[in-house]
């Protein structure tokens, strides 16, 4: 018996290589910006801002590091502390929302990729500017419900929700009842993106209208799905070791120039005033470096499994194929 999961594999490795062999600087740096939104490499670090209510007291001179004068931590009101972190909150909430917004438009301009074999943002991007705004809203509300349910424990835990004593016997099962919704929840999503999408696309419909047309064929089809499922998840968490292992050794090179440019901004100007500056400046643009690596690295990583599902999807239903039949040499035109 032939697995269209496992012969999915050969296809989309060929047609990976393909579109990404030999190299075009330009179709991978286009690519490496769709990877940077839908590939699990998000750009901001979210580093939530630690509130540090230190009274100060003042430091007498030479009783900073090395005997070097330190500035005076300047004195900050509870209010304009609580401001501050408001204000971070509301940015970070900003740039992650952006992002996620922006990322599902960009799964329809990469489907959009791989199926024309041509590697361009601009356009595709706003074509399917109104798909991917629905995609968001659908995601958005599957991320509600998950996060609803999983504060359900954590409330009765905490006395925010009351319940009777026999109630409390429940609390274990209410867990369990989690835990199955979000990984129920994780599947959607899952499915969302390498089937649902693709076969919006595909037939121009809706979220909901494509999951309509994707449910009876998943039911159908169970075990063949479930495989691409186990193949996918599996190959996924050994990439993602791959990736992370290539990146860190990436980083300590990358590290080496920003290292010795650290060392002389220290001998020149000391750890105060410029100093400081100069050294913050550097830590983020070596953050920045990093990033860049790794979403380069992970472009032909995002394009195989993107490929993959294309493929297990179209000999599902050759109705919903989008890749096979198409010419090997037409690739990253302009």
């Amino acid at each position: 018996m032939s697995w269209d999961a496992i012969d999915s594999l050969d296809e989309a490795r060929t047609a990976t290589q393909s579109l990404l062999f030999p190299v075009s600087w330009r179709a991978w740096l286009r690519l490496a910006v769709v990877t940077f939104f839908v590939g699990g490499v998000g750009g901001g670090g979210g580093a939530g801002q630690a509130a540090q209510g230190a009274t100060s007291s003042p430091t007498p001179p030479g009783a900073g590091l090395g005997g070097v004068d330190l500035p005076p931590v300047p004195d900050v009101s509870p209010e304009s502390l609580g401001a501050v972190v408001v204000a971070a909150v509301a940015v970070l909430a900003v740039v992650v929302v952006g992002h996620a917004l922006v990322g599902a438009v960009m799964e329809f301009v990469l489907v959009a990729c791989l199926r024309t074999r041509r590697v361009e943002l601009r356009r595709p991007f706003r074509q399917y500017l109104g798909p991917g705004v629905r995609l968001f809203a659908f995601r958005l509300g599957v991320v509600v419900v998950l996060v609803a349910l999983a504060a359900l424990p954590v409330l009765v835990v905490v006395g925010v929700l009351s319940i009777t004593a026999v109630g409390v016997l429940f609390v274990p099962l209410l867990v369990v009842v989690v835990v199955v919704a979000w990984l129920a929840g994780l599947l959607v999503l899952r499915l969302t993106t390498e089937l649902v999408v693709p076969t919006m696309i595909a037939e121009g419909r809706g979220v909901l209208s494509a999951w309509r047309r994707v449910v009876p064929l998943v039911r159908s089809m169970w075990a063949e799905v479930a495989l691409y499922l186990a193949i996918r998840i599996g190959l996924g968490i050994a990439a993602s070791l791959v990736v992370g292992l290539v990146v860190g050794l990436a980083a300590l090179v990358v590290i080496i120039p920003f290292v010795l440019a650290g060392g002389a901004v220290v001998l020149a100007v000391g750890m105060q005033g410029p100093g400081l500056v100069a050294l913050g400046v550097l830590g983020v643009v070596f953050l920045l470096a990093v990033v860049a690596v790794s979403v380069v690295v992970q472009v032909p990583v995002v394009t195989y499994f993107r490929y993959y599902g294309l493929f297990v999807l179209g000999a599902l239903d050759d109705r919903l194929d989008l890749v096979r039949g198409r010419p090997s040499d037409v690739r990253n035109a302009e």
